[in-house]
């Protein structure tokens, strides 16, 4: 049976292996990447050294997963971007970027619009 239990296992198992394998080269190649991980680990820790509250904790949580996925989504785009343009400059593969780019700004400012209005109160 080519839908079976087996099957929808095997594609599963791909597909978290292929997730990791693209976390794992954004994690290597993309300088901003490690920054949002390393700075994401340091709000943690702050998180735990102030016992901020259950819902603190998941706003800061929410708000991490969504610079990640941009700065995740923009890598790609940057990816297929490059291969599509071959070294070549082209007009509107720049602004697909630069706008990818902006889409992680906007969640990096609002990232840390809730840091500030989480932790201001601690410190």
């Amino acid at each position: 049976m080519i839908f079976g239990k087996t099957y929808a296992r095997r594609i599963h198992t791909i597909s978290f292996v292929n997730a990791a394998r693209g976390l794992g080269w954004a994690f290597r190649s993309q300088p901003n990447f490690r920054v949002h991980s390393v700075i994401f680990l340091l709000v943690l820790l702050a998180a735990g050294y102030f016992k901020v509250r259950p819902e603190e904790l998941l706003a800061i949580i929410l708000v991490s997963a969504l610079v990640f996925t941009a700065e995740l989504f923009n890598t790609s785009l940057e990816a297929l971007s490059d291969e599509v343009a071959r070294s070549q400059t082209r007009e509107l593969i720049r602004v697909c970027k630069d706008v990818a780019a902006g889409a992680v700004a906007v969640s990096s400012l609002a990232a840390v619009t809730v840091g500030l209005i989480i932790f201001i109160p601690y410190l």
